[in-house]
């Protein structure tokens, strides 16, 4: 019975122990081949694993990096790598992980700790997956500079578009103000000859009062005829260089009218006797100075 149990016990001990190497045997012929280690869905190393070393290559360096490995079987079908240091040949750490199918690890934690998104996938040949990522990854670059010289355009026409706007909005201000501008002169010009008649006016009429008690002479008023005429010119000058120019050539014609009504009324008047004379001067002077007030007030506004 001893016997018996003895014998029960050497076989259950044997099965376990040919369970695991088959496990182990298992993963350790699943793990043979050539594998890219990718993290959020981007390629950091290839690795080439054998029955007994570890081959890593970066992708940017061609220069491998070569260990033994030792395989050890963890919980829930996990399984550990070790890496043999070639320098000390001490065992380091190299990752923790389990098979999601034959073609893909998920590694669960990494020498710096748990791994997230982390994972080995399978690839028949390291070159042509290294080539084959590098087109792939030109193609990106290629997309990005297009991307960004479609944005670089995009982005300085919008500054052509705002600098045109800019310039436009300058362009308005500027006529805007030099159309104010223009207005507080006109105003400031019909205040000024406004003054300036005011005070020929002003004049004549204190002169006369020096020399006369009440009423003033025939022909008095008539000396000042070539004062007003002077004022008069003055102030067609300034209507020329303000008025639009269709505007002005309307006055013009009405100016040319006034001009020939004036010289045929002085005409009929007679030039005998004295006091006839001395009326024909004043008229003229009169029809001046109300001339000359009338194109200040109704055209230089």
């Amino acid at each position: 019975m001893f016997l018996k149990k003895k014998w029960l016990i050497m076989l259950v001990t044997i099965t376990t122990v040919l369970l695991l190497a088959a496990c182990s045997s298992s993963n350790e012929s699943k793990l043979i081949g050539s594998w890219k280690a990718v993290v959020d869905d981007k390629t950091l190393s290839y690795l080439e694993i054998g029955e007994e070393r570890i081959i890593k290559r970066s992708k940017s360096d061609d220069k491998p990096m070569t260990a033994d490995y030792i395989l050890t079987e963890a919980q829930d079908e996990n399984f550990i790598i070790e890496v043999v240091n070639p320098e000390n040949g001490s065992v380091e750490f190299l990752f923790e992980g389990y098979f999601e199918n034959k073609d893909k690890i998920i590694v669960v934690e990494t020498l710096d700790g748990a791994a997230e998104n982390g994972k080995l996938v399978r690839v028949d040949n390291i070159a042509e997956e290294k080539e084959k990522e590098e087109k792939e990854l030109a193609k990106e670059e290629k997309r990005l500079q297009e991307k960004e010289k479609a944005l670089a355009k995009e982005e300085k026409r919008l500054q052509e578009k705002e600098e045109k706007e800019v310039a436009q909005e300058e362009i308005r201000l500027q006529e805007e103000k030099e159309v104010n501008q223009r207005i507080a002169e006109e105003d400031s010009l019909k205040k000024k000859y406004l003054q300036k008649a005011d005070d020929l006016e002003n004049r004549i009429v204190g002169e006369a009062k020096k020399l006369y008690a009440h009423d003033m002479r025939s022909g008095f008023y008539g000396q000042y005829y070539s004062e007003w005429d002077d004022l008069l010119n003055e102030v067609w000058g300034v209507l020329k260089d303000t008025m639009p120019k269709n505007e002005f050539e309307k006055l013009k014609s009405d100016q040319v009218e006034w001009i020939e009504m004036k010289e045929q009324n002085f005409a009929e008047i007679p030039q005998e006797p004295a006091s006839e004379r001395a009326r024909g001067s004043d008229y003229l002077a009169f029809e001046t100075k109300k001339r000359t007030y009338y194109l200040i007030e109704n055209y230089m506004d």
